[in-house]
């Protein structure tokens, strides 16, 4: 039984149907007009926030899109895919700016780096790069293989889960290493908090675990959904990151309280496996994408999307 008065209502619940294969990745532009997804079709799509219609379709990738990243001023997405690419598109104009050539193996995530002109991106290749948006290598650093990036918002941190079960922490300013986190098994995903004090991990046995970065312990683990050897993408989300959220391969959405561990819903919105859970400030909501090939927008309860809540709710 779950409490009465959800918090992402069924009800107000919004399906976007636009790619033509399993969605693998969304992401909500960073003013919260937009959402961008990447899809086993090769394409990215931009869709507005406001009447949830195609603002661009871009095509350029030669495999999936696998992972996609807003630039801080809301004008840019880069794009990452297994055809070992990553691709800048101006989501304005609607052109593809520039291809990044450099990974030999699947580029898995990328991240901007406080600023408009800067990225890092991790591949399956060992390898942690920092591009500028010319195309021009900035820095590269040997890594294990990147299953996935954290980067905090002050860009002064950087996590990188490898493909076996660890969580390495690095110094972002210099690229050195600083310590790591162990897991039981092996890390599929993980998310930082706006402050970057908490980190939680999506493990492969379908375990969610949320870690302290100042005294680097676990303290929290999130259970109920089911996870196994697809890549599930959590999140934090909800007003100062107050909720946990993580998608599972029967196709439900699950909302959980991040300090008590009280699992506060179970929403039904796709028919597959989700991939990724992703929330916005902004937009006042969550977002899913899933095997299904759709698309789900999550109001939180305050009303429509474009309404914030305000801080009285609890």
């Amino acid at each position: 039984h779950m409490c009465p008065t959800s918090v992402f209502p069924q009800e107000l619940q919004f399906s976007l149907k636009g790619h033509q294969d399993e969605v693998w990745y969304v992401a909500f532009s960073p003013d919260g007009r937009y959402l961008a997804s990447g899809s086993r079709d090769k394409t990215c799509i931009i869709w507005s926030m406001s009447d949830f219609s195609i603002v661009h379709r871009f095509n350029g990738h030669q495999n999936e899109v696998a992972y996609i990243a807003w630039s801080p001023n809301s004008k840019y997405i880069v794009s990452a895919s297994s055809d070992r690419t990553l691709r800048l598109w101006d989501v304005e104009d609607g052109t593809q700016m520039q291809v990044f050539s450099g990974h030999e193996e699947t580029v898995t995530s990328c991240k901007w780096l406080g600023t408009n002109d800067r990225f890092i991106s991790g591949g399956l290749d060992h390898r942690i790069i920092i591009w500028d948006i010319n195309g021009t290598i900035v820095k590269q650093i040997s890594s294990p293989r990147v299953h996935d990036l954290a980067v905090s918002s002050d860009c002064s941190l950087l996590l990188v889960a490898d493909e076996k079960t660890d969580i390495h922490a690095y110094d972002l300013t210099t690229l050195t290493f600083m310590y790591s986190l162990n897991e039981p098994v092996e890390v599929m995903s993980m998310a930082l908090s706006a402050d970057a004090r908490y980190c939680i991990t999506g493990l492969r046995n379908g375990e969610l675990h949320m870690w302290d970065l100042d005294t680097r312990t676990l303290v929290r683990d999130f259970s109920g959904h089911t996870q196994g050897q697809y890549v599930i993408r959590c999140t934090f989300a909800g007003q100062d990151d107050r909720l946990v959220a993580t998608g599972s391969e029967d196709g439900l959405l699950f909302v959980w309280n991040r300090n008590t561990g009280q699992l506060l819903a179970r929403l039904r919105g796709h028919t597959k496996t989700i991939n990724v859970c992703t929330w916005s400030d902004k937009a006042a909501a969550l977002a899913t994408s899933s095997d299904d090939k759709t698309i789900c927008i999550w109001p939180a309860y305050r009303g429509a999307p474009s309404h914030r809540p305000d801080s009285t709710d609890d």
